[in-house]
């Protein structure tokens, strides 16, 4: 398990602790020295300490900047200089334990917390108004006990009324990639007091967890307040996508466009849907085109200007872009090969239809062999395509496939039970409508009737008053 903390000291030069008060400027050019130099960071360290020896804050952050280059006994080294000449100092006291406890953390990246845990309990107990320990105890459990996280931050509440918990308590959880958990602490601050890089926590945890509404709201108060950062323009654009809010997903594009910072094929891909999405075909097709500029091993642009084609009522271009699309895309999905197939649907409404109706149909089973578990759907609407053809023998040979799959089980769900509703109806009619079958009709009557003893048909056939 990685902790919170070893994310935030293995990331900074100078200890946190020393950054606005006297020594730290002394301290500077020690910590970098034990970056580059170790030799002569000793002597500095030791010159350091004649000077601060008796200030408890000074020497832990010593300790702290030798943690960061994971010296681990010279900074627990300090820690214990601190417990020793500070024992009536429970403040100080305190600090060194948390010094302590980040050093077991960054020593124990991947193991149960036990020890950094026990110090940051201690420093707790012996100044409960010290959010640190709190905040360190919290992000050792943050994954593994929830439960004991919450307990930890109400505690905190307590004793610190003020202090910003669900802030600090959201970027503890974002950092452990508890998006949920971040999203909801977050959503209990007050927007205007958030931080800059509080507020993009915010919005990536809203993102990831697609809730773009939500994220569309942070990324528009996030921009107005921070207009130079780009990442509020970016999400800001896609969650108005996402929302189909695509005038205003436009604007934002525009906006962001001429932040600094290189664009990816994603951004031009979205700015291309927004357009799109106002009917500004020619323009979207311009913006995939420059995703794939950008990048030409996306897959989506190739997608969305097939889309975009189709939409212009240009299916031999469509086809063109589903084809590339799909011989590229090995994650493609079913959906994606009934769009292709819509293409092929499309082209025989306007001409050729026996010969576009065939290559929609042997698209559907292909999907039916490449996606099994969806054989159901499949086979329900190649079985529609099918009638729409005037091929009503190969329709009802789909329909009875769902039948057969189907007919037999006894813990249908919702939505398998509609389906095989649906092929018994069609079934049931095609025998007697169509081929003037009652008795071959009947045994999908009864089945239906088992499943919907209301339908007009089924009674019908079967002389149910």
């Amino acid at each position: 398990m990685k902790y919170l903390v070893v994310g935030i000291l293995m990331g900074i030069s100078v200890p946190a602790m020393a950054q606005e008060i006297e020594f730290s400027k002394a301290l500077a050019p020690v910590a970098q020295a034990m970056k580059d130099n170790p030799a002569a960071a000793e002597k500095m360290a030791k010159d350091f300490l004649k000077v601060y020896k008796k200030d408890p804050d000074a020497v832990l952050a010593l300790g702290s900047a030798y943690l960061t280059v994971k010296n681990f006994t010279k900074a627990d080294e300090m820690a214990e200089l601190v417990l020793a000449r500070s024992k009536k100092d429970l403040k100080a006291q305190a600090e060194a334990y948390i010094l302590k406890g980040d050093i077991e953390a960054v020593k124990d990246e991947n193991g149960n917390g036990g020890g950094a845990a026990s110090n940051y309990a201690t420093a707790m107990s012996l100044d409960p108004k010290n959010p640190t320990g709190y905040m360190r105890y919290a992000s050792v459990y943050r994954k593994i006990n929830p439960k004991l996280v919450e307990e930890t931050y109400a505690k905190l509440r307590q004793e610190i009324p003020n202090f910003p918990i669900d802030a600090e308590a959201g970027h503890s959880f974002f950092s452990g990639n508890k998006f949920d958990k971040a999203f909801e602490n977050y959503a209990k601050c007050n927007i205007n007091q958030l931080d800059e890089g509080k507020l993009v926590e915010y919005l990536v945890s809203a993102v990831q967890l697609n809730k773009y509404a939500e994220a569309l709201k942070i990324a528009n108060f996030g921009g107005n307040k921070f207009s130079k950062n780009a990442t509020f323009a970016q999400l800001g654009l896609w969650s108005a996508v996402e929302t189909e809010s695509f005038a205003e997903a436009e604007k934002i594009a525009l906006r962001y466009l001429g932040l600094e910072g290189d664009k990816n094929a994603t951004d031009y891909t979205y700015y291309g849907k927004a357009l799109m999405g106002q009917n500004k075909f020619t323009e979207a097709l311009e913006k995939f085109n420059k995703a794939l500029e950008v990048n030409v091993e996306a897959t989506e642009p190739l997608a969305k200007i097939s889309e975009t084609y189709t939409k212009m009522g240009q299916e031999d271009k469509a086809l063109e872009y589903s084809e590339k699309y799909l011989a590229k895309n090995k994650n493609a999905n079913i959906i994606d090969y009934a769009n292709f197939a819509q293409i092929f649907v499309n082209k025989a409404e306007k001409g050729d239809a026996a010969n576009n109706y065939a290559k929609a149909l042997s698209i559907y089973d292909q999907m039916v062999q490449k996606f099994p578990d969806y054989a159901t759907w499949t086979n329900g609407i190649a079985a529609g395509i099918a009638d729409k053809a005037g091929k009503e023998d190969l329709g009802a040979a789909y329909n009875q496939k769902i039948v057969d799959e189907l007919g037999n089980k006894s813990d249908l769900n919702e939505n398998q039970k509609g389906y095989l509703m649906q092929a018994l109806k069609k079934l049931g009619y095609y025998y007697w409508g169509e081929k003037n079958n009652l008795d071959a009709a009947k045994p999908y009557y009864e089945k239906l009737i088992q499943l919907d003893p209301n339908d007009k048909n089924a009674k019908a056939a079967l002389g149910i008053e």
